[in-house]
């Protein structure tokens, strides 16, 4: 079985193809754990084009089934092999209509993305649900699932754990087992939105506080630009910043405190009502070291039950989990 897997971001569409064995195939073949067995997925071939989403969504979409086609070839498959595509779109997804209600790619808003992809594509199967859910469902089911298995000993089905994604935004995905929770309007895991800080920063969506405006990449960049605009030509990168703090810039290490801090509130929150089994953390901030040094520990001290701390994990499957878990979406 044979199924396509696609990470749509602001320059650029990934798509992925992958083969859905039984048994391994040596090197390269990911475990993964599905229902009551354990399957493995080998990847076959994966291609790029560029998004052009400024020439309007037919552009785009005729891109992308250009690039469907162009990767089946790579791989040696025909379209019609695939048992399906899976998109996984930059925004929440009515869980009903399979549409996106909003998000940063506003070409995408409100289009029939499914019917359109298939209609070119002689009516293969589409799927599409938001980026951050497919990023949990890849690292639940071949990821930091398999992982925290082998760690306690705990089944897929008897895991409650959740994706957050720290880079540009902060977003998440939760599972049971190996459910993805949507809600009825698509909007569960927009935990960037909840309040972090009280009366604190403005954010774009009309509210105060939000997390986004202290968690993300932009966040700790704008931080550290407010507090230097005087005495720096350029605003570092967040990357930057956590080298800063490597190399003992005293701001730096102050804000990389503060980050770690507040991660930490943030996560204990979200255990205390979720009761989770484990977090896993995706985007760029979550490659940086630093932010797990001692964090189960600070996590514990603000949860409900005394001492508990959900496990953390890093992204187990790298750049490549949006794509992994979009194509699960058709197994």
């Amino acid at each position: 079985m044979y199924i396509g897997g696609t990470d749509i971001g602001g320059t650029k569409i990934e798509f992925s193809i992958f083969q859905v064995l039984e048994q391994t195939a040596g090197s390269g073949c990911m475990e993964m754990s599905l229902g009551n067995s354990t399957r493995y997925l080998r990847p076959v071939a994966v291609k790029r084009c560029p998004t052009e989403r400024a020439l309007g969504y037919e552009k785009v979409m005729e891109n992308f089934a250009a690039l469907v086609r162009n990767t089946c070839e790579e791989g040696g498959i025909a379209v019609s092999d695939l048992k399906g595509i899976g998109i996984g779109l930059p925004g929440t997804v009515c869980p009903i209509r399979k549409t996106m209600i909003n998000g940063n790619t506003q070409i995408f808003v409100g289009r029939d993305i499914t019917g359109d992809l298939s209609h070119l594509l002689g009516g293969t199967r589409v799927e599409v649900d938001n980026d951050a859910n497919c990023f949990a469902l890849a690292e639940v089911l071949a990821g930091a699932g398999v992982q925290y298995r082998r760690d306690t000993g705990r089944p897929l089905n008897k895991q409650l754990a959740l994706g957050v994604i720290l880079g540009t935004g902060v977003g998440a995905g939760l599972c049971i087992g190996s459910t993805v929770i949507t809600g009825r309007n698509g909007a569960a895991g927009e935990v960037g939105h909840t309040e972090l800080v009280t009366g604190g920063h403005a954010c774009y969506c009309g509210k105060n506080g939000c997390t986004e405006m202290y968690l993300s990449g932009p966040a700790i960049e704008g931080a550290y630009a407010s507090r230097m605009y005087s005495q720096i030509a350029e605003r570092p990168a967040a990357h930057q910043i956590f080298e800063m703090a490597a190399a003992k810039e005293p701001l730096a290490i102050a804000l990389v405190k503060q980050h770690q801090r507040q991660l930490a509130k943030f996560f204990a929150n979200l255990s205390n009502l979720l009761d989770l089994d484990y977090i896993v953390c995706g985007g760029g901030l979550s490659k940086q070291p630093a932010i797990y040094e001692g964090l189960e520990a600070l996590i514990a001290r603000d949860t409900y039950t005394p001492g508990y701390s959900p496990k953390i994990y890093k992204h187990q499957l790298g750049d490549s989990a949006g794509g992994i878990g979009a194509a699960l979406l058709c197994v």
